[in-house]
């Protein structure tokens, strides 16, 4: 009955919005009185400019991601070289986009004292190095103090991210397939190791610095991990509830979801916080992951997980910003346009966008999903909400992420005449 309820109310939100202030959709970033005492995140990327961060709304975020530092020696990437003139093995690089993207950080901790701005190390290109360090006891040890001379050396940063994909395999991202079994308890060493790297800064300098990590929160991957040791380190896990399926799955689906596709499917966020908590993680320490981008297919034969598709839409991994959803594909209303339909899920209460006659099908986190999701991580007792990617949102997805876990959204006052 419950998800009966949930369902309707999610069905009806854009005449609901209609009555409320400020708009579900397009009402631009919003400054946001904090009342609802969750976690809110984002990861912005340094290939972006600086300048999204100068854009962030008061009260908005109470963390900030910044993606990515690079790890210098074996593994590395070959575009981080001139990072890593001078490093030894193991080392973080850094390099003059991380120092304008330092000024930008120290900027807004002027304007805005209570953010956390985390340095994400890693991400999906650049954790092979990971590989090659965890397992080592020596090896971890100069990474660590590697990381405790960048927190002196910039400021404007109150810790860590560790951002490894994936302990156990890489997915041969890079060409060079890696990954054994003894990477779930290097990853919990890492961890242990670094947490007490990070406290005997803070007896140092007199600051508290904060240790969280991004994790594929799916079963194949959680399972090879100690978190049960791990997680006592860890301040925030940041659960990547996005990319369950895309241009390389065998079929339609949709990839950010609140709830399974069916019973036994590992594609949701509710099955995420069971197979985190079953594996050690307390619920308040797990973030809920939003995905400010959608995924689609060609030659859909529907518009529900399972269907058969012929590729990727619009080509390569078939991604696309949730700013070009919006503007494209959406009106004011949330209803799909230029022959797009927007299309509600029961079953996984996730939004779709379906063009029938193109056999077109894009699933993304619509803000009135992520209103559901931010209103679940509520009730289940979550630390909260995130999302990847900032620079692709137009406000809508921060907005409905702030109303879900029950901050006050801030009109801007309308001008005298």
């Amino acid at each position: 009955m419950r998800s009966l309820l949930l369902s309707a109310a999610l069905a009806l939100s854009p005449l609901l919005a209609n009555a409320q202030s400020p708009a579900l959709f397009g009402a631009g970033p919003l400054e946001v009185e904090r009342s609802g005492g969750k976690v809110v995140g984002a990861y912005v990327p340094n290939w972006e400019s600086e300048a999204v961060v100068d854009r962030i709304q008061p009260g908005s975020l109470t963390h900030l991601l910044y993606a990515f530092l690079r790890i210098c020696g074996p593994g590395q990437l070959a575009v981080d070289a001139p990072k890593c003139q001078g490093k030894k093995d193991f080392e973080l690089g850094t390099g003059p986009v991380d120092q304008r993207f330092d000024a930008a950080f120290a900027r807004l901790k002027a304007r805005q004292p209570h953010l956390k701005v985390l340095a994400s190390v890693g991400g999906w290109g650049g954790s092979d190095p990971f590989f090659h360090l965890a397992n080592d006891p020596a090896r971890r040890a100069v990474f660590i103090a590697s990381a405790q001379r960048f927190l002196r050396e910039h400021p404007g940063f109150d810790g860590i991210d560790i951002d490894w994909e994936h302990p156990g395999g890489n997915g041969a991202v890079n060409g060079v397939q890696l990954g054994a079994p003894a990477d779930g308890q290097g990853y919990a060493d890492l961890m242990t190791e670094l947490r007490a790297g990070l406290n005997a800064l803070t007896a140092e300098t007199g600051r508290l610095y904060q240790l969280s990590t991004a994790i594929n929160s799916t079963s194949a991957i959680v399972d090879r991990i100690n978190f049960k040791q791990a997680a006592g380190a860890l301040d925030l896990v940041f659960m990547m509830t996005y990319d369950f399926y895309g241009g390389w799955s065998d079929s339609v689906g949709h990839h950010t979801t609140l709830k399974s596709s069916a019973p036994q499917a590992d594609d949701s966020l509710e099955r995420s916080v069971r197979n985190m908590t079953a594996a050690g993680v307390p619920a308040s320490k797990l973030v809920a992951g939003v995905a400010i981008y959608g995924r689609g297919f060609a030659g859909a034969a529907g518009s529900s997980t399972g269907a058969a598709k012929t590729g990727a839409y619009p080509g390569g991994e078939g991604a696309l910003s949730y700013r070009e959803i919006a503007a494209r594909y959406l009106d004011r209303r949330g209803r799909g346009q230029r022959g797009f339909e927007a299309r509600f899920d029961s079953t996984t209460e996730a939004w779709s966008l379906y063009h029938p006659k193109l056999k077109l099908w894009i699933g993304y986190d619509d803000p009135r999903a992520v209103q559901a999701k931010g209103r679940y991580a509520v009730q289940a007792g979550l630390a909260g909400v995130f999302a990847w990617e900032l620079s692709q949102d137009n406000g809508d997805i921060l907005n409905a992420m702030n109303a879900g876990v029950g901050n006050l959204l801030i009109a801007p006052a309308k001008p005298k005449r």
